[in-house]
């Protein structure tokens, strides 16, 4: 007798169905309007590719797979490095300014239990070859109107710049995975503790000590000089108070500033932000600037980027549109299927059906 097949999906795996569905499908249309608004055209990117593409990303997040010819392929792990592989191809052909917004399923393994996803969908875009500030303060414009279309108000964007921190780091601090998670956690005891380990010189324990304090508003940036900063991090500085200047010029609401943001991935080369809410405990998504990331395919192409989790944008929000259930049609009835049609042809919503 055969085994009667389970009815459990994998922990972690995302099953989205009825008005949770229908509010994520009005969430993700909202974005592509937005995004669509401001120039971009969808990009559709494979679901796997080959291992190298992933190749510096945490080797333990990533699923492999092997096909039958032998090919080690790793499944869609993260957006960014996917898509700059594919318009890389593009800027072959013709060097050009390229606006590609994208949807789709990332896989990342995480322990199973205290609800860890491995799937997560993701809409976001690519801007390549946008070099600047006026990108960097547009890229944070249109995640705030993504946030406005959808009806999220009390939203929290957090800004820093990855090449302040890796000043601060230095060339002993930027390799220790060990001191990043300490800059993370924004606990100074351990991040003393490791900078004496390792060797870095107490001037510059002190300023990677005092980077967990560096929070605030526009402010920051006065606390941040009255500090010894190395060169490249007054220039880091000086990028985001011109962004905070365009922003305000540009009558945007007030930003939050860490200079002590450190991000997962290290493709992020200025400016980089993530957008929180009080109701979700996570990121509702995030970006930055990556001027080195095609460097891989001997390219020099500045580019900013951002991404917004679908699943927690729609833990921010109950605001649903799509959840109308349109006019009741009774299936049995024998002209039924000709005011369904007449229905639909007039653009309403029906639900043909017993109930």
């Amino acid at each position: 007798m055969p085994t009667r097949p389970s009815l459990s999906f994998p922990a972690g795996t995302e099953l989205v169905f009825g008005p949770q569905a229908s509010r994520r499908q009005y969430i993700s249309d909202r974005l592509a309007d937005v995004m669509r608004g401001w120039g971009f055209s969808e990009i559709i990117l494979p679901a796997f590719d080959a291992a190298e593409t992933f190749g510096d990303a945490d080797e333990t997040e990533l699923y492999h797979l092997t096909d039958r010819e032998g090919h080690r392929l790793t499944l869609r792990a993260d957006f960014t490095r996917i898509a700059a592989k594919a318009l890389a191809l593009e800027l072959r052909r013709e060097p050009q300014q390229l606006r590609a917004s994208y949807e789709g399923r990332v896989y990342r393994f995480a322990p199973s239990g205290h609800g860890n996803r491995v799937e997560h969908t993701q809409r976001g875009m690519e801007w390549l070859n946008a070099q600047g500030v006026t990108y960097d303060a547009a890229t944070l414009m249109m995640a705030r109107e993504c946030l406005q279309a959808i009806g999220i108000e009390g939203a929290v964007t957090v800004v820093g710049h990855a090449g302040f921190v890796n000043a601060a780091l230095g060339p002993l601090g930027a390799g220790e995975r060990r001191l990043h998670e300490a800059l993370d956690h924004k606990n100074p005891t351990r991040i003393a503790e490791l900078c004496s380990r390792i060797g870095i010189d107490s001037a510059r324990t002190r300023l990677l000590a005092e980077l967990p304090l560096l929070t605030g508003g526009r402010d920051v940036f006065a606390r941040a000089r009255a500090l010894s900063l190395p060169p490249e991090a007054e220039t880091a500085l000086g990028v985001l108070e011109a962004i905070d200047g365009l922003l305000t010029q540009a009558g945007a609401g007030a930003l939050l500033y860490d200079l002590g943001e450190v991000r997962r991935f290290d493709y992020y080369s200025g400016f980089m932000f993530k957008v929180y809410h009080p109701l979700v405990g996570e990121a509702l998504g995030g970006g930055g600037r990556y001027d080195r990331l095609f460097d891989r395919f001997g390219m020099d192409v500045p580019a900013v980027g951002l991404g917004f989790n679908l699943a927690r944008l729609a833990e921010a929000t109950d605001h649903n549109p799509y959840a109308g259930n349109g006019e009741h049609i009774a299936a049995g009835d024998a002209g039924a299927l000709k005011r369904a049609v007449a229905a639909r042809a007039a653009g309403k919503q029906i639900r043909l059906g017993d109930a």
